[in-house]
């Protein structure tokens, strides 16, 4: 194989290991941004829940303050009733402890939602106080998997922008031209042919150029394929009798 391909497909392989190293560490803080966006979401709903359930339990006590008043007005009515001298008084006494039960049944009723609506209230607070550690737990790790990642990784890519450097320099320009321009475009400037086919973008290579590609007379040339533009390689090993899978050649080249 022509050396300059070998070395163009080195550099393919450490390109898309920088590109992984660089995603990872792009990601790393988005992640714990979106783990403290959850948090602050989880703690919202506990805050919310709990001002609920505070703002049901004053209403209850006023509630059954108004009732207790009310109850105490309609004894005082009857009271009343008792030294009433007249039917006019009577029936406007009696009208008055009407609306005063009346309003003791309304007020009942209403306490009973309120019950229910914080039994319904108390019921999301646990399930927002569960969210709550979860979320709590969930940021602390991606902030340790974020710490991890900026050591490992920029350590690691600083180790992969060496040996692009080393094998850039070592390549022909016009190749290496040719190469950034079609990886720019298509992410990557190398494919293998496989069964014929460029295993990139899957198009069919002409029989006469397949041929002269698997041709060991024609191992020092360089070809490309005329579908995508990016160069194209044969793996020979796909003549022995152990089947290669496709990338197998390139895996070498780490």
């Amino acid at each position: 194989m022509n050396a300059d391909l070998e070395r163009l497909i080195a550099l393919q392989l450490r390109d898309l290991e920088g590109k992984r190293l660089r995603e990872e560490l792009a990601d790393a803080p988005r992640r714990v941004t979106a783990a403290e966006l959850a948090l602050r979401k989880a703690e919202a709903s506990v805050t919310e829940a709990e001002a609920s359930l505070k703002k049901e339990e004053v209403l209850r006590r006023s509630q059954e303050n108004d009732v207790r008043d009310r109850r105490g007005k309609i004894v005082r009515l009857q009271k009343q009733m008792e030294t009433a001298t007249s039917a006019a008084q009577i029936t406007a006494l009696e009208n008055e402890i009407r609306f005063a039960e009346a309003a003791i049944t309304t007020l009942e009723d209403e306490e009973l939602a309120s019950m229910e609506r914080t039994e319904t209230t108390e019921a999301a607070l646990l399930t927002a106080q569960a969210a709550r550690s979860a979320a709590s737990a969930t940021l602390t790790t991606r902030r340790e998997r974020a710490a991890e990642v900026l050591e490992d990784d920029t350590a690691a890519f600083e180790v992969v922008e060496a040996a692009r450097a080393e094998i850039r320099a070592a390549t022909d320009e016009a190749l290496l031209s040719q190469y950034d321009r079609v990886a720019k475009s298509k992410g990557t400037g190398v494919s293998e042919g496989v069964d014929q086919k460029c295993s990139a973008c899957q198009m069919l290579v002409r029989p006469q150029r397949w041929n002269d590609m698997k041709d060991r007379a024609n191992a020092n040339a360089v070809y490309t394929c005329e579908s995508c533009g990016r160069y194209l390689y044969w793996d020979p090993r796909h003549d022995a009798p152990v089947r290669w899978k496709p990338g197998d050649m390139g895996a070498q080249r780490t």
